[in-house]
């Protein structure tokens, strides 16, 4: 299975589309993954039209913000367990690998939410036992030196955080 997980922020400009167009044939993925997609559920069905994709599913936007959308084919096999405004949380069924989980994650981006988004990840891991995998945006970094500017980040917010999470 292939899949893109992309942070594009609004479907709405005519550059996004052209960039998922490429995208889509240069790479066919089986699944796209959308994240703040600042649009309602209309808009990705028209979207699936474009990319010549089988199927969609849309959280739509809260407000003037957020929304996530996946994008599937129909060669893929899988069923949507849970969402929310910051997931979509997917059983994969694969004729190699089995049943495994797909989780495409988009964190809170207001920093005094972040050590709640981690909590968020931490119960979701505990929602399956089956193999995972979580894409998306997670609006944080795992090394302190990827950070730029003055602000210094809490230890607590760096690659520390995945082990307390067992991944």
């Amino acid at each position: 299975m292939s899949c893109i997980s992309w942070n594009c922020r609004g479907v709405g400009s005519p550059s996004t589309i052209l960039n998922l167009k490429y995208l889509n044939q240069t790479y066919k993925p089986d699944v796209i993954i959308l994240f703040e997609t600042l649009c309602l559920s209309n808009k990705i069905e028209e979207l699936k039209y474009i990319l010549n994709l089988d199927s969609c599913f849309c959280v739509d936007r809260e407000g003037r913000g957020g929304g996530i959308t996946i994008l599937w084919r129909n060669s893929i096999s899988f069923n949507i367990t849970n969402y929310s405004q910051n997931h979509v949380d997917l059983e994969v069924k694969d004729n190699q690998k089995g049943m495994w989980r797909l989780t495409g994650f988009y964190s809170f981006s207001e920093g005094g939410k972040r050590k709640a988004s981690w909590n968020f990840l931490r119960n979701l891991a505990n929602l399956s036992s089956l193999s995972w995998c979580v894409i998306g945006d997670f609006n944080d970094i795992l090394h302190v030196s990827e950070k730029k500017g003055r602000t210094d980040r809490p230890n607590w917010r760096t690659h520390t955080r995945i082990n307390t999470i067992g991944m």
